[in-house]
């Protein structure tokens, strides 16, 4: 079992660099990839760690980029580059988090106030205390613990409240919650580059984990501008008849293919596991060609 996209607490997961190793290491977990937001801390915190007596396994350096493609914000992950190279990018987040806090409290702000425009009940005092507990999600959560804002929800959300308050609302221009992410990062071509020039490898993430787009024609259109070297095929997000489109894809294509959890916490998704928690990643989506 394998998994190459995992989150600590160095960006937005609940848990820390070494707590992730154990985690992996318990599971039986042969490979792993570290795959924080625009951070490679916890590779500097590996090297501070005896990791031979916390996690047996292979660790391969990851990162999840933000970058800016039609206006958008998408992620882009890279792979086997040179840490201390792709540290000194201009592109790697060197916020605090005290910076990251008031970022998101501002946030929170702005949600609160286009929920009171759409007359959905919130508690009061909202606050974000933890840079890795969003505003989006503060919002989401609280939201739903009234039944009074049932009928809103139903037509933002659906029913069941399966759909993504960060995907399709947050980040998408066509909803009254949007926040513009995009200004000042990098494009597609821009971020490829630098992880290529540290000597690493290009994958795209969780191509159907985005609502507001064409994911087909985004990922035709990725695949046309001649930077990617894979495709992330396994995700907590997709179903298995979307893996092995994906899988196939790859093959056509003859670009590796990866599998990752996407883990922030236990309760979110299953390490080792993509599909919701259902599929098994295997050796096969460890940076490899379909054969």
């Amino acid at each position: 079992m394998i998994d190459l996209h995992i989150h600590t607490s160095n960006s937005d997961g609940k848990y820390s660099t070494k707590e992730i190793l154990e985690m992996a290491e318990k599971k039986h977990i042969n490979t792993i990839s570290i795959c924080d937001h625009n951070k490679v801390k916890a590779y500097r915190d590996i090297e501070k760690l005896d990791v031979k007596k916390i996690y047996s396994g292979n660790i391969i350096t990851g990162i999840e980029f933000d970058m800016t493609y039609e206006k958008k914000l998408f992620h882009i992950l890279g792979y086997n580059f040179d840490v201390e190279k792709l540290e000194k990018s201009k592109y790697i987040d060197r916020s605090t988090k005290e910076d990251n806090l008031k970022f998101e409290n501002d946030n929170l702000e702005f949600l609160k106030s286009v929920c009171k425009k759409l007359g959905i009940k919130l508690s009061d005092n909202l606050v974000v205390t933890s840079p890795n507990l969003p505003a989006n999600d503060i919002i989401k959560k609280d939201m739903m613990n009234y039944r009074e804002n049932d009928k809103i929800l139903d037509e933002l959300l659906g029913k069941n409240r399966e759909i993504s308050f960060w995907r399709g609302h947050v980040t998408n221009p066509e909803s009254p919650f949007f926040i513009d992410f995009t200004k000042g990062l990098p494009t597609p071509k821009e971020i490829a580059d630098e992880i290529h020039n540290c000597g690493g490898i290009v994958v795209l993430p969780h191509v159907f984990e985005y609502k507001s787009i064409d994911n087909i024609e985004f990922l035709n259109n990725m695949y046309d501008m001649g930077i990617l070297d894979g495709i992330e095929c396994i995700h907590t997000k997709h179903t298995k008849e979307q893996t092995e489109y994906l899988k196939e894809y790859a093959k056509q294509r003859e670009l590796l293919i990866s599998g990752g959890s996407d883990f922030h916490n236990d309760k979110e998704h299953c390490l080792g596991y993509g599909n919701k928690g259902h599929l098994e990643i295997t050796d096969e989506y460890c940076l490899k060609k379909v054969i």
